[in-house]
């Protein structure tokens, strides 16, 4: 076992390991940005968008969810076990491998093994932090959210099984292959992220306090939990499916929507009771992720409407701007929020905080490049100069990255 003093230590290492990572997957931003614009033979850019958003998702975000679920764990009185040292190099061999095979050969067999060691992690972790985290002093609140997050990590797992199976079987139905990427996806952004990040917001509440209204976080919690499965069907709406499809949709918008209602009021009567303790620029940085998680569940309830739902799903710069809305704007804004919150991401050099001006003025002017680009598709206008202001903003953000995981460096030992 670790003592705390060690796993501590630990933790704050892996910090900077996944600052590194995103500054990575900022790289390869770069690159997709660049040979959309520019004539770059060397990769394919389906391989290569491919690797960027399994590394984002196994390398960056995953691990720093894997370390923050880990803090929150060993703060609470749990000892850690070696085991999650194994788990955490584990979990980087899976992702550096599918960095490099989804570069090189996209979906094969080297890729797609290592695409099945990122699967066998998830279970492994969800069942030994669940075990662990029976005896960490959690409000009930908190221990929902993190039961929610490693049930909906395990259920992405079969988005890739049944992708697989198509693969193996020769299904030819591209329904079949796009919804079988729509699940793993849905499962891994609303689920596991997104209940990640919101069991770390609600731990920061109660550690510093706990909040009035508790019974709004609860109703808030369960309406997202009970909404997260039916709301996959938002994702079939492309494929203009039965009427049932619709119903199922718009029941998990409506549930999704008043779980926005009630957490508004939730910070609303809260807001003085722990955004004072906190650094100005964790409470900045999360008052723009609140602001994302908000455009999130509207957007996505605009989607019901068939004649919006129908522009989305045709146009790629509303596709990929919704999706880096949420990784970006919602997940990685409250991850970073809460490790400048808990003092595991150090702002005390001047290129750590330029740094960190920088990456989130790159996300927020990339989601302003793609809605003017959508916009004007909807009007049957073409923006002929967009990939060079979109490269623009992907090399903004990763100096960004570069100034924030450079300047926790120094902290190694």
């Amino acid at each position: 076992m670790f003592s705390a003093d060690q796993a501590l230590s630990q933790l704050r290492r892996w910090v900077i390991y996944a600052t590194i990572n995103l500054f990575i997957v900022s790289v390869l931003g770069v690159a997709l940005r660049y040979k959309a614009t520019f004539a770059f033979p060397v990769l394919d850019y389906k391989y290569l968008l491919n690797a960027h958003s399994h590394f984002a998702f196994s390398g960056w975000i995953t691990t720093a969810l894997f370390t923050a679920l880990l803090y929150i764990l060993t703060t609470s009185g749990v000892r850690l076990s070696p085991v999650y040292r194994y788990q955490f190099w584990l979990n980087q061999l899976s992702s550096f491998g599918m960095l490099v095979s989804f570069t090189c050969q996209g979906y094969g067999t080297v890729s797609i093994l290592f695409s099945s060691i990122s699967v066998l992690f998830s279970y492994w972790f969800a069942i030994r932090y669940l075990y662990d985290s029976r005896n960490a002093s959690w409000p009930p609140l908190v221990r929902r959210c993190v039961q929610l997050a490693l049930l909906f990590l395990v259920l992405s797992s079969a988005g890739p099984y049944l992708l697989a199976y198509s693969m193996s079987h020769h299904i030819g139905s591209m329904s079949f292959y796009y919804n079988a990427i729509y699940l793993y996806l849905h499962f891994q952004y609303n689920g596991w992220f997104s209940f990640g990040v919101i069991a770390l917001f609600f731990w920061s509440v109660f550690r510093y306090g706990a909040p009035t209204c508790q019974s709004l976080g609860r109703a808030f919690v369960w309406l997202m939990g009970i909404a997260c499965i039916p709301a996959y069907c938002l994702s079939l709406l492309w494929t203009d499916p039965p009427a049932w499809v619709w119903v199922v949709s718009v029941f998990a918008v409506l549930l999704q929507l008043a779980a926005l209602i009630v957490f508004c009021i939730f910070l609303v009567r809260n807001n003085g009771r722990w955004s004072g303790r906190m650094p100005a620029a964790a409470r900045n940085i999360w008052a723009l992720s609140f602001a994302a998680f908000a455009i999130k569940l509207t957007l996505q309830a605009l989607s019901v409407v068939p004649r919006l739902g129908s522009l989305a799903f045709s146009h790629r710069p509303v596709i990929i701007a919704y999706l880096h809305l949420v990784v970006l704007g919602f997940v990685t804004f409250m991850v970073l929020g809460f490790f400048i919150y808990q003092g595991l991401l150090t702002l005390r050099t001047g290129a750590a905080r330029t740094g960190l001006l920088l990456f989130i003025a790159g996300v927020i002017l990339n989601e302003l490049l793609l809605l003017i680009q959508s916009l004007l598709q909807f009007s049957s206008l073409v923006w002929g100069a967009a990939g060079y202001y979109l490269l623009g903003a992907a090399l903004i953000m990763s100096a960004g990255a570069l100034s924030v995981s450079g300047a926790q460096l120094r902290r190694l030992p």
